[in-house]
Formats: structure tokens, C-alpha cells, sequence
């Protein structure tokens, strides 16, 4: 998918979303910014690439969602991308360090799980 198709579902489906989930208490709806990969964006570097990069990222020190078009495959694809991240803006911002200092990691940290888990409700926006 490219750019403008990706920024267009997201114009379509994100306001749907957030109405469904509703603020998390004391922060904004995070905005969402459409990107190349996640090495493009922090280096400030169009081209930048890296070893892997994910579809989609909740920063939440800025409050925003990045979604990295190149590694959306279709509607479905980028609703559960959105879907993903935006579980994690709902989440306790301490909670996945919390859960990092436990033991816990990327593959089993019920923080992931939980938010691989809201991707299932794509159908509620598609």
C-alpha cells in the first residue's frame, strides 16, 4: 500500500476507533504520523534502513501512533496496526517497563500480548 492509501484508512477508520476506546485518563488521543520505517523517522534520514522494522509504534513520551507504511499489507493490515497501538496508549505507561524488569520479554510480555490480543476486533472497522 502506499502513503496516500494508507493515510486515507486512516483518516476513514481512526476517528471510529478512538470514539470506540474512548481517552486513556489524563492523556490526549495520541495523533497519528505515517512513516517510511521506524530508522527513516528517528534519524531524520529518508532511506535510512535497518535490520527489521515494525508496522506500526506507540511512542508515548510524544503521545503519537507511527504507522510504517511499506510494512502494511491491506485495510485489515493497518486497522490492526492501529488497533495494536492504540491498546498500548490505553495501557499504565509504567506497566510494560514493570512488566521488562520482571523477566519478562518482547514475545511474552502480557502488555504484547494484550495488545496482539485487541487486533482481533479489526471487524468492528473494517
Amino acid at each position: 500500500m502506499n502513503k496516500e492509501i494508507v493515510q486515507q484508512i486512516i483518516n476513514e477508520v481512526y476517528p471510529k476507533i478512538t470514539k470506540h476506546y474512548g481517552a486513556h485518563n489524563g492523556y490526549e488521543i495520541p495523533t497519528v504520523e505515517v512513516h517510511t520505517n521506524i530508522f527513516a523517522r528517528i534519524s531524520d534520514i529518508e532511506g535510512m534502513e535497518g535490520d527489521s522494522c515494525p508496522s506500526g509504534e506507540f511512542c508515548k513520551d510524544e503521545n503519537k501512533i507511527f504507522i510504517y507504511f511499506p510494512y502494511i499489507k491491506d485495510k485489515i493490515d493497518l486497522i490492526k496496526a492501529l488497533l495494536h497501538e492504540y491498546k498500548h496508549y490505553l495501557q499504565p505507561r509504567k506497566a510494560e517497563e514493570y512488566y521488562y524488569d520482571l523477566g519478562f520479554t518482547y514475545e511474552n510480555n502480557p502488555m504484547e500480548l494484550e495488545a496482539i490480543s485487541e487486533e482481533q476486533n479489526y471487524k468492528l472497522f473494517n
